[in-house]
């Protein structure tokens, strides 16, 4: 017979390196979930083993309405579209990606819902609707606010959403007017136009023309949209020949320098 002793098993703990002496337990929580925890030495292993399922046995027994009430991840994510609402100029983007969130996610537990459950819904979506790395990380920055603010507020014990990770983003984008050659047109007013700006000038004089202000305004001081169109009168100096914009896309406010040609079209329209 051999001389060493032999070590009885115990169903639950574990060294994950064998002969490490570091012990780990594994235990089914009161909702079904396995639990892995570091407990150091094999004796520490075993109290903690017996403490957890003791822990989930009384949280079993428990009636019902004393347990702890699971939150939908409906909930939560309302709860985020209103602080979204309060708190970010760009609260219209999350309300139009909690639509799709919400259809496959909404009636969960949001405890419930594993990252790897996450990040395969956000691939499938990815490959489906052909998002770039940017688009993607919004989404994950949504989920990401959904539960930072659920457990912020005690809604939730677990946050899922930690485990995601942002993608690396590649978005440049440069776009010149005259960086094309227009293509071939039947239009006799159009032949003379050389470039796309003398062409898209062309059309608009001819169609448009009462907005011609706005293509030359938006050329020449480089304004997103919603900054053009939701400009008032009192953002405008037309002394010191600046615009400024309170609060941008960023969440800080600029100063747009403007040019002769920006300072004429803003007098027309004046």
């Amino acid at each position: 017979m051999s001389g060493k002793r032999e070590t009885k098993k115990i169903r639950g703990i574990f060294e994950k390196v064998r002969g490490s002496g570091t012990w780990w337990i594994q235990y089914f929580d009161a909702d079904g979930r396995r639990r892995r925890e570091k407990a150091g030495s094999k004796g520490n292993a075993i109290d903690l083993l017996t403490k957890r399922r003791n822990k989930v046995l009384i949280g079993k027994k428990l009636p019902e309405k004393l347990r702890a009430r699971q939150v939908a991840f409906r909930e939560i994510a309302e709860a985020a579209l209103e602080y979204s609402l309060a708190e970010k100029a760009s609260h219209r983007h999350d309300e139009f990606r909690m639509v799709p969130i919400l259809r496959h996610f909404g009636d969960r537990p949001a405890e419930t819902i594993k990252p790897e459950e996450m990040e395969r819904w956000l691939n499938d979506e990815a490959a489906e609707r052909a998002w770039s790395p940017a688009t993607k990380n919004r989404y994950i920055a949504l989920l990401k606010l959904t539960y930072r603010l659920a457990e912020r507020n005690g809604k939730i014990r677990f946050n899922p959403a930690r485990l995601l990770r942002m993608r690396r983003e590649n978005n440049t984008r440069l776009r010149f007017l005259n960086q094309y050659e227009p293509l071939e047109t039947k239009l006799d007013y159009l032949k003379h136009c050389s470039d796309e700006e003398s062409r898209l000038r062309a059309v608009i004089a001819k169609k448009y023309p009462e907005h011609l202000p706005e293509f030359e305004i938006a050329l020449n001081t480089g304004l997103r949209p919603s900054e053009q169109f939701g400009l008032v009168w009192d953002r405008v100096d037309l002394k010191r020949k600046t615009i400024t914009i309170p609060k941008s896309k960023n969440g800080r406010g600029r100063h747009i320098p403007l040019n002769s040609v920006a300072v004429a079209a803003l007098k027309d329209l004046q």
